[in-house]
């Protein structure tokens, strides 16, 4: 099976195009046109697919995710790639929540401040890591190899990192070189669309505040099964249903991304669900239920 077979889940992230086979085409107009595709979509959610397209034009990443570091601790920017939604979304999930003071790279991410510029850090997934973190992170999901920069942004620092899984075989020197020509230039895109997620005001047009307002009447009412949620797990479910990102409901509440990760797990336990889909079908259920004690009548038929 090639890198680019893909199953009914994962992204056909392509082959990397011939002409790229080495530094010297960057300036390529088919990889300019890329280049300017991806800075036009900084700051919007198409950002994350136009930077994984980009860097399979240079050579094969299946999987990029992207950290924050600041003062209220680890956040999650955003996950794209092969693997599946859910999955991808626990292990960023488990990574801020717990793990992320046992990355090998924590030393450097959490001294950013001593970075003047955007760094690559090269990484031997078998010699770097502990087995027991190299097997929750990496062997349990395919991942095999894994190139990460840190680039410095006013409160703290991005941690991008760069995914191959096990149909793509490692890295090799060659594409080492290649990562080491490019990466400097996608960390810096990656800081400004941070940057730019965090001055971006919530769109506030009609359309939207009606959903609010809907979303707004089932949660923070005692409605089942929301009614037994505290007030601020009510408030990171309604920003779930509204398509708040992880840093986009820590930016509005005021709290840490791993706060907000915290309060979203308890929800779901209290819940008994573990994807954002169960949750939307949560909320249809209970605007059902809602509807049903609000109209006279409604159940006459039963009683």
């Amino acid at each position: 099976m090639s890198p680019s077979d893909k199953t009914s889940h994962s992204i056909n992230l392509g082959q990397p195009d011939a002409w790229l086979k080495d530094s010297c085409a960057f300036g390529h107009p088919a990889w300019l046109e890329g280049l300017t595709q991806l800075c036009r979509c900084i700051g919007s959610p198409t950002f994350e697919s136009c930077l994984l397209k980009l860097l399979n034009k240079v050579t094969p990443v299946d999987h990029c995710v992207v950290f924050t570091y600041g003062e209220a601790g680890a956040g999650h920017l955003f996950t794209h790639g092969r693997m599946p939604v859910e999955e991808a979304q626990q292990l960023a999930d488990d990574y801020v929540e717990h793990f992320h003071e046992q990355d090998p790279n924590f030393p450097k991410i959490s001294s950013a401040s001593e970075v003047c510029e955007d760094s690559l850090i090269p990484l031997t997934v078998d010699s770097t890591f502990d087995s027991s973190y190299q097997n929750h992170f990496f062997d349990r999901h395919d991942l095999i190899d894994k190139a990460s920069t840190i680039g410095k942004v006013e409160q703290g620092s991005v941690y991008c990192n760069f995914y191959r899984m096990g149909r793509s075989g490692p890295y090799s020197d060659k594409d080492w070189r290649l990562l080491e020509s490019v990466l400097p230039l996608i960390t810096t895109l990656i800081s400004m669309h941070y940057r730019i997620l965090q001055l971006s005001p919530v769109n506030e047009q009609q359309p939207y505040r009606n959903a609010r307002s809907l979303v707004h009447n089932i949660i923070s009412k005692s409605v089942p099964p929301f009614s037994q949620l505290t007030p601020r797990e009510r408030e990171v479910c309604e920003r779930i249903l509204l398509g708040y990102t992880s840093v986009g409901i820590g930016l509005d509440l005021k709290i840490a991304q791993s706060s907000v990760v915290t309060y979203r797990r308890r929800a779901y336990e209290k819940l008994d669900i573990s994807t954002q889909n169960e949750l939307f079908t949560l909320c249809l259920t209970a605007s059902q239920y809602q509807h049903s004690e609000s109209t006279p009548g409604i159940n006459a038929g039963t009683s």
